[in-house]
């Protein structure tokens, strides 16, 4: 792990820590300038642990102990900028309204940032290029993910990319069933482990077809299923758990794909979107 993304990595495994583990990373995650400024014993008392704790998230985390922790967390601040103390992890029936507001600006603009710099880039174009040249794409998700994956149909869709959404399984697993080489298979699901997403993505595998998976936890199931694995980084605060707040840096890992697809196929999307304004313009009122 590069030491500029330790809260970004953090971030991203704190649900599946064990009891301790966790309520260690939930203190760094809450507040990082203290963690720096800090000892490993006063980290061990916040969090309610012990220094051995400290130290065995530490390692958990690829780290020979806390004070290469701590310079690892100081860097990672130092590269998303000063660390934005409107992130509030509670709000309560009495928060104002414009409490919550400055904390959801700064939640979604912090997840926005952290999915970029996490984003594997190769692994973006190889699944650009694929999606570029392929014959079919069919795009799956289910519940909230089918939301992203309406989204993603829809923007390949508007530049020419022949592109379907699935978000019934029986659905999605006859689509795969109909892939081959050549073609390509998206699926989205926060956690990577939807049985439904997984299925579907099998399917295309075993049928040939290139598989691509947009994740919050690239460790999971469908990490392993897909040929290209694009990780999304979110940030929760009440109200919004994990998959509620994941969708902000999903959209951003949709935008990234989409622009990816239409640059190596620019002159057909300028084409594209050309037309499909002209078809549409008679239905728009003058301002």
């Amino acid at each position: 792990m590069s030491e500029p993304d330790v809260l970004v990595a953090l971030r991203r495994i704190a649900p599946d820590l064990p009891g301790a583990l966790r309520r260690v990373a939930d203190e760094v995650l809450a507040d990082p300038p203290g963690v720096v400024r800090g000892t490993i014993v006063e980290l061990a008392d916040r969090s309610g642990t012990s220094a051995s704790t400290v130290t065995r998230l530490a390692q958990y985390l690829g780290f020979a102990g806390y004070p290469a922790l701590r310079v690892a967390v100081a860097a990672s601040a130092s590269v998303g900028g000063a660390w934005d103390e409107r992130i509030r992890r509670e709000f309560t029936a009495d928060t104002e309204l414009a409490e919550v507001a400055r904390g959801l600006a700064a939640a979604q603009a912090r997840a926005v940032r952290e999915t970029l710099a996490a984003l594997d880039l190769s692994a973006l174009d190889a699944a650009a290029a694929a999606v570029a040249g392929a014959r079919r794409v069919d795009v799956f998700g289910v519940s909230g993910s089918a939301i992203m994956a309406a989204e993603l149909r829809m923007r390949l869709h508007g530049i020419g990319v022949p592109a379907w959404v699935s978000a019934d399984v029986h659905e999605g697993l006859t689509a795969a069933a109909l892939q081959t080489t050549g073609d390509v298979t998206v699926g989205i699901s926060h956690r990577g482990g939807t049985r439904e997403t997984l299925d579907v993505l099998r399917r295309a595998h075993e049928r040939g077809a290139t598989t691509v998976a947009v994740t919050g936890f690239p460790d999971a199931p469908i990490g392993r299923l897909a040929d290209h694995v694009l990780t999304t980084v979110s940030q929760q605060t009440t109200f919004r758990d994990g998959p509620l707040a994941a969708r902000h840096s999903e959209l951003t890992v949709v935008e990234m794909l989409y622009v990816a697809v239409a640059q190596r196929t620019y002159d057909r999307t300028v084409r594209t979107m050309r037309a499909t304004a002209d078809a549409v313009r008679t239905h728009l009122e003058d301002a």
